[in-house]
């Protein structure tokens, strides 16, 4: 192109946020469109926040194990561009429901390439003095921390706005084009007009898609994050006890991840009310812990499970990111979506 390459991406979560960054350091004129203060929850304010491979199985599915270790190696690069990132907590423990399922895990993770560490339970208690049972043995991941994602995006912003990205909120109702090209989007009945749109909206991107003719093949799972009035300090990394995910906010209380009931929105307080029993006798806690709040949020994932990254359509200058987890697969899917747009 002759011209600065003028690019929108709609979606102001972690994921849209680092295609805009990554743009920008790339040299487009990006425009950042995000839906704004009072919109529904997104998938990144939903988020635990766990940065890592040993929250999964390696023998699940090995190309997206794979994908996540490659993942993680971006985040290095990401602290030397944007400096110190919102880290909660470094390392990770986990532990099954007996010695072998956990000696199995840690043996297939260092199979699959994962930088992890058997550990006694005398290491366990040096690194946990809260808890009130020790596991025979647990898994050390050194490399894994858990990072806040509503900060990680406003880092992102922060960082494009300093490189002169604009940032606009409002509802982006359809795609614009014309012979057979993308011309920007309309929102809330205005249009504004760039050479190329990238979708970073999770779930709303398939809605925005299908209003240029494009069908794309992503669904919502919804899941739960809980937040607990408790002491931060009780808890100092992140902690996989069984089914239990636990670690410290960033500024107050504890946070769970936990699926979504089967029995709905009607089976939500008793599997707040279960997850708090189970870390009254997890930790010491002299008494059950405060809700503070319970959150689901809807996880895009597409229906191959595999990252959309890259072109959509038949449009020339339509672009769409959608994946999970978000918040790993963001800073390599945010630089691989950027040479994707550039070189289109």
């Amino acid at each position: 192109m002759t011209h600065k390459c003028k690019v929108l991406v709609v979606g102001g979560g972690v994921m849209g946020t680092s295609v805009a960054w990554h743009l920008t350091q790339a040299g487009a004129a990006v425009t950042l469109i995000d839906q704004g203060p009072g919109s529904t929850p997104s998938a990144t304010s939903a988020s635990f926040g766990w940065v890592g491979a040993s929250a999964s199985t390696p023998s699940d599915d090995p190309d997206a194990f794979a994908l996540r270790l490659h993942a993680l190696e971006e985040f290095k690069r990401l602290e030397q561009a944007l400096g110190t990132l919102p880290v909660t907590v470094r390392g990770a423990l986990s532990w099954g429901a007996t010695k072998d399922e956990t000696a199995a895990s840690i043996a297939e993770h260092l199979a699959a390439g994962s930088r992890v560490e058997s550990w006694s339970a005398t290491q366990v208690r040096q690194k946990e003095p809260s808890l009130a049972a020790l596991p025979d043995l647990a898994m050390w991941a050194p490399d894994d921390f858990a990072l806040e994602p509503v900060y990680l995006a406003r880092c992102f912003i922060q960082a494009a706005q300093a490189g002169g990205a604009t940032v606009l909120s409002g509802k982006v109702q359809c795609v614009l084009s014309a012979g057979g090209r993308v011309t920007g989007v309309e929102m809330q009945g205005q249009a504004i007009y760039a050479d190329k749109v990238v979708l970073a909206n999770a779930y709303g991107a398939l809605a925005l898609a299908a209003s240029a003719g494009v069908a794309l093949s992503i669904e919502q799972q919804p899941a739960v994050l809980l937040r607990l009035d408790a002491d931060r300090a009780l808890i100092r990394h992140v902690l996989c006890a069984q089914d239990l995910e636990l670690r410290p906010g960033k500024e107050r209380g504890l946070m769970s991840a936990l699926d979504y009931p089967l029995e709905g929105e009607a089976g939500l307080q008793s599997l707040a009310e279960e997850t708090c029993q189970s870390i009254v006798q997890l930790l010491k806690l002299p008494s059950v812990p405060r809700v503070l709040s319970i959150e689901v949020g809807q996880r895009p994932m597409t229906c191959n499970k595999l990252p959309l990254c890259g072109p959509i359509g038949s449009l020339d200058g339509l672009f769409a990111v959608v994946a999970h987890p978000g918040v790993i697969l963001a800073p390599l899917l945010g630089r691989q979506c950027t040479q994707a747009v550039l070189a289109a």
